[in-house]
């Protein structure tokens, strides 16, 4: 048998093999898919069976009917996102800004990128600010410089002594910007080559001021903190920011790239500096107060063929402190937004004030079902158990079929670490959010 396999064509072969490869990836592929829909009838099935609940319990059923539909519409609605082509005629010019503090390992990559782009040179200007780091950041940031400038293109490196925050770095760069549209990149990010191109193309609507990139986690590998984090990644900007961008009302575009239109940030960046909260000048949450300057007025839109990679903690004790401060900027900026959002599309506003229903009631919802209910009636909470796995596995098999057989369970680990561990994070939010400390510095 030996002897006649190798007497064939090895075309024959390769042939063979490519199409048994396809036949392979299509059923798992579709007995993927048909697990994914299988779950969604399961989940469905659950709830017609509890909805007797909701005469004896109105708001535990309330939360249980609108947590379902939330998140299943934010699958069916990020599968009708759709991309706008890209077109050539179409190239602004544009400013990267990157502020960076203490990042002598990263910036000097970030920066290097920035020369790689697929984008006129021309039209391209940098601006680095080194935020009065300790470390060798500003070195770093100028050797980057030098080989930006052996290909003709323009750069800015500026040095600040004294450590002013993110937000005092990036209102510089909004203020020393020449250009059409101001590009933000973490110092702990890099850009793909088409990365621009694809962003850009989405302000040839001038309704859109601000467009998020899809950012994947650039350490991945490191551990499994880092790859809980990937999937985390991966669903909330294929799943959750494509449902958002539907209606043009993303409510953050992050740090880690996004873009938006120089002359709509001239018109905020003064207010947005000096923002303050409940008495206290707001030091930590740029991005998402960023957003919400824009969206107030504008549309923030999502582009999933711009790619990024970031940096993520790679230890607990980072990442706790990292969450932390999200929870705190999330409740400070979601307080604001709630003032203007029903003033957007119907669906738009529908989806925001759901989730903020949901957002402030799933710790209470949590201890009522796992904690309080099984200990007065001595029964096990099985349906809020077997509803929530449910739920965290539809979100991996998402995971599962849109990147693979790789560590896909971690999906399902990442979003049971989010919802029972750091589930009480965000009442701790609400009770420290005076507190402006950064956390991680």
């Amino acid at each position: 048998m030996k002897w006649i396999v190798n007497r064939m064509p090895k075309k024959i072969i390769s042939n063979d093999f490519k199409s048994r490869s396809g036949i392979k990836f299509i059923l798992d592929t579709f007995g993927s898919w048909f697990v994914f829909f299988f779950i969604i009838y399961i989940i469905l099935l659950i709830k017609a069976v509890t909805i007797r609940n909701i005469e004896t319990n109105i708001f535990f059923a309330a939360y249980s009917i609108i947590i379902t539909v939330y998140i299943l519409s934010r699958f069916l609605l990020s599968y009708f996102h759709k991309s706008i082509p890209y077109n050539s005629n179409y190239e602004p010019s544009i400013t990267f800004v990157v502020p960076a503090k203490n990042e002598e390992d990263n910036i000097k990559e970030t920066i290097k990128r920035f020369g790689q782009v697929n984008y006129p040179k021309e039209k391209i200007e940098i601006i680095a600010i080194n935020d009065g780091s300790t470390d060798n950041t500003l070195k770093e940031m100028q050797t980057a410089a030098n080989e930006i400038r052996r290909k003709d293109m323009q750069i800015k490196i500026i040095n600040w002594e004294i450590n002013r925050g993110k937000r005092d770095g990036m209102a510089e760069g909004i203020k020393r910007a020449k250009n059409d549209i101001i590009i933000f990149v973490d110092s702990d990010s890099f850009i793909e080559r088409d990365c621009v191109k694809h962003l850009v193309k989405y302000f040839s609507n001038l309704e859109v001021g601000a467009v998020s990139a899809h950012t994947d986690v650039y350490n991945r590998d490191t551990n499994l903190l880092t790859q809980m984090q990937a999937a985390r990644y991966f669903i909330a900007f294929k799943v959750y920011k494509a449902a958002e961008s539907i209606f043009g009302s993303v409510t953050c575009c992050p740090g880690c790239c996004s873009a938006y239109r120089t002359k709509y940030l001239r018109n905020v960046v003064d207010k947005w500096l000096s923002q303050k909260f409940l008495g206290v000048k707001c030091t930590f949450g740029d991005d998402r107060s960023l957003t919400n300057f824009i969206i107030k007025k504008y549309k923030a839109v999502y582009s999933p063929e711009a790619k990024a990679h970031t940096v993520v903690p790679d230890t607990f004790r980072k990442y706790f402190k990292q969450q932390q401060r999200w929870k705190k900027s999330w409740v400070r900026e979601t307080f604001i937004a709630s003032s203007f959002m029903w003033k957007k599309n119907p669906l738009a506003a529908l989806s925001f004030y759901s989730y903020v229903f949901l957002a402030f009631s799933s710790s209470i919802v949590f201890f009522r079902a796992v904690i309080w209910h099984p200990y007065v009636t001595r029964a096990w909470p099985i349906a809020y158990l077997s509803g929530l796995f449910l739920m965290l596995l539809l979100h991996g098999m998402y995971y599962r079929i849109k990147v693979g057989k790789r560590a896909w369970f971690l999906a399902i680990l990442s979003f049971w670490f989010h919802t029972i561990l750091l589930i009480w994070q965000l009442p701790w939010a609400i009770v420290t959010i005076k507190d402006s400390r950064w956390g991680t510095r």
